[in-house]
């Protein structure tokens, strides 16, 4: 009876160290989210997500460290293809300059309307056509909401 309980303790802890770096991805997205670390907690979950499949489909059981490890590889293989294609990306505009553009279509709507917080539509929607691709989204918004509330 010893043994087989030795034999069941050694397989528990052997499966508890194997599924170490799964638990400890998990537990990083938690502290993420919770800093509002909005995209290391998205590349986390996600890293998680596919991590947890892969044991998942290969017999509905936790992931492996090893498996686990070769999902991360994935992912930093993903990373250096993002590094290559980014340089075809045109170059996102500074805080400053979207600022300034952003000014000058507020400026030339607010010519023929009142300037209010109903514009915003009208200014994204414009900065879209001008500038469509090289801009923040949420940093244009704010400014928007910003220059609109002046």
């Amino acid at each position: 009876m010893n043994v087989k309980l030795n034999n069941i303790l050694k397989d528990t802890v052997r499966k508890k160290e194997n599924k170490m770096l799964i638990n400890k991805i998990k537990s990083d997205a938690l502290i993420a989210r919770k800093a509002r670390q909005t995209d290391t907690a998205t590349l986390l979950t996600t890293l998680y997500s596919e991590a947890s499949m892969v044991g998942k489909n290969a017999g509905n059981r936790e992931s492996t460290d090893q498996e686990v490890l070769q999902v991360i590889e994935k992912f930093i293989k993903n990373a250096n293809e993002i590094k290559v294609l980014s340089k075809y990306l045109p170059k996102k505009m500074s805080y400053e300059e979207l600022g300034h553009v952003i000014r000058g279509i507020i400026k030339g709507l607010t010519l023929t309307k009142d300037k209010s917080p109903k514009l915003m539509g009208e200014v994204m929607g414009m900065l879209k056509i001008l500038h469509g691709g090289t801009y923040d989204g949420k940093v244009a918004s704010e400014i928007v909401k910003k220059g609109l509330n002046n």
